[in-house]
Order: C-alpha cells, then sequence, then structure tokens
C-alpha cells in the first residue's frame, strides 16, 4: 500500500471527522447510521495529529516493517460491520455510469539525480541545525529577530515581534538590504516603496516607512556532512550507502507520487463522462459540504470565524456548495461504479485496512477509525478498488517528466501535496 499518498485520502476524509460532520447515506438503516453519527462526534483533532497528516513530513529510510506498531495488548476490537452499508444506497438513481474504457491518462516518470539527493541530504542536515547568537553584523544567512511597526498611508500598525533570514527577501530585497549589517540593539528608520507584485496587498504600489529595533542575530550551525554524521544520524555507516538509501527512497516516493496523480487524474476524467440526475441525497451534500468547509477550519485561529478564513482564501459562499457537490458527484460515481461492478469489501478487509494504517500512524485501531470515521474509511476502501480496476482498462500514457512540465525545476507535486488541494480535489484513491 502506498502508505506515504494514504495521507491525501486521509486529509481529505479527516476534516469531516474534525468538526464533528455527519457521517450518513440516504436508505442506510437507523442502527449504522447511528454509528457513524457516534464516530464522527467522538472524533477530534488536536495539532499533533493533525501535523502527523502533512504530506510533507520527512523521509523515512527504514522500511516500514521497522515502523513502531501498537502494541496488540492495547488493542481494542472493532465492532462488527457491513462495509457496504456506508456507500450511497441506490446510487443508480442518481447516476449512469459510462464507457470508461477509452479513458486517456498521463502518468509522469522521473529521474532522481544526484542534485536530488544531496538537496534531501542538504534539508536533513538542517533538520540538526542548532541556532546560535552571533556577536558579529548580520549576514547573508543569519536570522534577524526583531520589534517592527510598519506605517502605510499615515497609519501606524501594531508593533510586531518577528524576524527574518537574510536572503530570503520576505519583505523584499531592499529591506533585506537595511537589515544586513546590523546586531542587537540596533534601532532602524526607513522607507521602502513596493510594487505591485509585493505579498503585502496593504503595501502594493506605496510606500511604507519601518520603525525597527534588533532583538537578536543568530547563525545557524549546520553538522557538517561526513561519514561521522551518517554513522551518528543514519542507519549507515558510509556516505555512499546512505545517498544510495536516500536515491531508493526518493525514487519509491516520485514513484508513488506519479501514481497518485494518474488515479487522480483517472477519476476527474470518469466523473466526467458520467452523467448525474442533479439529484443527491441531502444528507449526502451536507456532510460533504461539512468536510470541504473543515478544510478551511483547520487555519482558523482563537477568535476567528469560519468567515474570516474564507474570506483570506477568497472563498465565497457559492464555492463551498460547488466543491461540495463536487464532493457528491464523487462519492455518488464511485458507488455506483462499485455496485454496478459488484465490488465488494469485506469486515475483514476493513480490520485489516485500519489496523495497517492504525499501527503506521502509531493510533490503536478503535482511536484511527473514531478519528477518520467509518464511513469516510470505507469509502477510501472502494475508492481504491475501483480505481484499480478503471486503470486497468484505461489508455496510460507514460511521459519522462522534464523541468519544462510544469515550468519549475522540480514539480511542485512530486514534493508535496497542498493540504488545501487535498481538501478540494476531495477524497483521492489509495492504490495497491
Amino acid at each position: 500500500m502506498k502508505k506515504r499518498y494514504v495521507l491525501a485520502a486521509l486529509a481529505a476524509m479527516v476534516v469531516l471527522a474534525g468538526c464533528g460532520g455527519k457521517a450518513s447515506t440516504d436508505n442506510t438503516d437507523t442502527q449504522n447510521t447511528q454509528d457513524a453519527q457516534d464516530d464522527s462526534a467522538a472524533a477530534s483533532m488536536d495539532d499533533d495529529e493533525l501535523s502527523e497528516l502533512d504530506p510533507e513530513f520527512s523521509q523515512d529510510l527504514e522500511s516500514n516493517e521497522e515502523i513502531d506498531a501498537v502494541d496488540d495488548t492495547e488493542e481494542t476490537a472493532l465492532d462488527p460491520i457491513t462495509p457496504s452499508d456506508y456507500l450511497v444506497k441506490n446510487a443508480s438513481d442518481y447516476v449512469t455510469i459510462g464507457d470508461y474504457s477509452d479513458v486517456e491518462v498521463t502518468k509522469y516518470t522521473y529521474e532522481i539525480t544526484d542534485d536530488m539527493v544531496q538537496e534531501e541530504i542538504q534539508e536533513e542536515l538542517e533538520s540538526y541545525s542548532e541556532e546560535e547568537s552571533t556577536n558579529a553584523p548580520s549576514e547573508d544567512g543569519n536570522i534577524v529577530y526583531m520589534n517592527l511597526t510598519a506605517t502605510v498611508d499615515g497609519e501606524a500598525g501594531d508593533e510586531e515581534e518577528t524576524f527574518i533570514i537574510l536572503g530570503q527577501e520576505e519583505y523584499g530585497a531592499e529591506f533585506d538590504e537595511k537589515l544586513t549589517g546590523v546586531s542587537a540593539g540596533d534601532q532602524l528608520d526607513f522607507s521602502v516603496t513596493y510594487g505591485d507584485d509585493t505579498w503585502q496587498e496593504d503595501w502594493q504600489g506605496k510606500t511604507v516607512d519601518f520603525k525597527v529595533e534588533v532583538t537578536d542575530v543568530t547563525k545557524s550551525n549546520t553538522p557538517e556532512y561526513n561519514d561521522d554524521y551518517v554513522k551518528n544520524n543514519t542507519d549507515y555507516d558510509t556516505k555512499a550507502d546512505y545517498e544510495a538509501a536516500v536515491k531508493e527512497n526518493l525514487q519509491q516516493s516520485y514513484d508513488e507520487q506519479s501514481t497518485y496523480d494518474a488515479e487522480e487524474e483517472l477519476i476527474t476524467a470518469c466523473v466526467a463522462k458520467t452523467e448525474f440526475t442533479g439529484e443527491y441525497p441531502d444528507a449526502l451534500f451536507e456532510s460533504c459540504k461539512e468536510e470541504v468547509l473543515s478544510g478551511y477550519t483547520m487555519f482558523m485561529e482563537d477568535g476567528e470565524e469560519v468567515s474570516d478564513v474564507l474570506e483570506m482564501f477568497g472563498v465565497s459562499e457559492s464555492d463551498i456548495e460547488e466543491e461540495a457537490k463536487n464532493l457528491v458527484n464523487r462519492r455518488l460515481f464511485i458507488a455506483a461504479y462499485v455496485q454496478a461492478n459488484n465490488v465488494e469489501v469485506s469486515e475483514e478487509e476493513y480490520v485489516d485496512y485500519v489496523k495497517e494504517y492504525a499501527a503506521y500512524y502509531g493510533e490503536t485501531a478503535a482511536d484511527f477509525e473514531a478519528l477518520y470515521t467509518r464511513e469516510t474509511i470505507v469509502n477510501a476502501i472502494y475508492e481504491s478498488k475501483a480505481t484499480g480496476l478503471l486503470m486497468e482498462q484505461a489508455k496510460v500514457t507514460e511521459v519522462p517528466y522534464t523541468a519544462d512540465t510544469y515550468g519549475d525545476e522540480k514539480s511542485d507535486d512530486a514534493e508535496n501535496i497542498d493540504d488545501m488541494e487535498m481538501v478540494e480535489e476531495g477524497e483521492a484513491g489509495i492504490g495497491e
């Protein structure tokens, strides 16, 4: 199983559990519907659990078998389940599936270069860096801590405790230049005129007056990359062995990403070739809408409303409705396809799936199930099976990835999956 990319499916799913959303479908018997709702209501997601969903988690060079699993003696038995009870019932009332044998899919292949290996190792080295205050004037790469007040159009903002890394030009090249050569205790007053391309909307096309008090200047002491570092911080004895392992791990990661992307393209194309009546169970729509909204509430801070976050992202109520309908259609399509093709998920398959991923993420099976809810886990398993069948008949073209493919040196998708993108796309397929 592609554990790295199960994150894509589960990140989409957990938002439903995270907000205590409904987990029900039409024509589900009362007891099963209540079970699903109880699972959802019991679910909660703290910051630590959310961090486990981050698709940029560091590459683990150990085999999956070496990952710590939950002690069987602490495992709580799962309640009995009939997985099909958690699918949309009579999905064919809402969907007419089509012929998907001519669906074309592009699957990119990636060549892992020595430069990519060294970049990965450098990121690992930086994770071991230690910050140290320096008495020398600030220079490129130093971290400058400060109390900052910005005045725009004669109106001064609140003083803010912040920092910059010189060279990253977060507030622009001229701002970095002003903070180069400074030391703790220095006070500066200067102005910077910004163009329309600055990320700070309030500063676009304006001159901003800054008042800065430097509180500290630090440097990062990054370990030297040598055989001693490898022996002390990895499971390898030499740089050569370690680099070979990094390369193999990167290749696996990129291959899994390529498969994930191809499967997403396939499902999107199949949904586009499917006829929908435009009707759907009300409970399903409300569940999907809660799931979509929860993707944004992850970014809420204390005292904020959902509307504040939506405004920050430039998302309207109609956008939310559209995203929810897209997710509804995806669920209806999967339900109709597996029902038409007699695809079944057994209780044993469900339990094995939950236990496998619970162990991988260091959860008990019961906690894992409560966090993600039965409905969302069941839909992920069915979608995985449906995607496998559809991929067998799809016309897949493998294309070597080049730097010109997306206009970047490397594919952003090949490095990580953006959390919000995962949520907006809905439940991603999980392949074997």
